[in-house]
């Protein structure tokens, strides 16, 4: 079984502004981490999803996602914001955690529509929900999506 969050790729206390500089810290953050190779075009990949809807759902989550030849492994990156970010989201809360997805283009719409459905139902588990609010550090958070991602 892979673990598709690691706790490297949780970071607590973000400190983007809006759901612009979010998406550009997920680039950044995505080839840091060694599973892309251009930032730019990662971030234009994430800025064209948005562009046709806003990720942001409900409960404080928002599920931004791209696939892009410039990302080099499907993977999922988690971010806890020190304040929410302007961001439009269905029920008119605010992000307190987005959950990115980011999947090679090698990989086809089959491989990403199935990773964001399932993040989709993780965040539909309540418990999942107090899980997280309750978390404090990168580990816990990690195994918290990744248990619902097995599940």
């Amino acid at each position: 079984m892979i673990d598709f969050v690691q706790p490297s790729h949780v970071i607590l206390d973000c400190h983007a502004k809006d759901v612009d500089d979010a998406l550009k810290f997920i680039a950044d953050k995505s080839v840091e981490l060694g599973l892309g190779k251009d930032a730019d075009a990662i971030y234009r990949a994430f800025r064209a999803r948005e562009d046709m809807g806003s990720t942001g759902m409900t409960d404080g989550f928002a599920i931004p996602h791209a696939m892009d030849p410039n990302i080099t492994e499907t993977a999922v990156i988690v971010l806890k914001f020190a304040e929410a970010p302007e961001w439009k989201t269905m029920d008119g809360n605010p992000v307190v955690y987005a959950i990115a997805l980011l999947v090679p283009t090698e990989e086809g719409s089959g491989a990403h529509l199935e990773m964001l459905s399932k993040i989709a139902r993780v965040l539909t588990h309540a418990n999942f929900r107090k899980e997280m609010e309750e978390a404090t550090d990168a580990e816990t958070i990690a195994e918290a999506v990744n248990k619902r991602l097995h599940d």
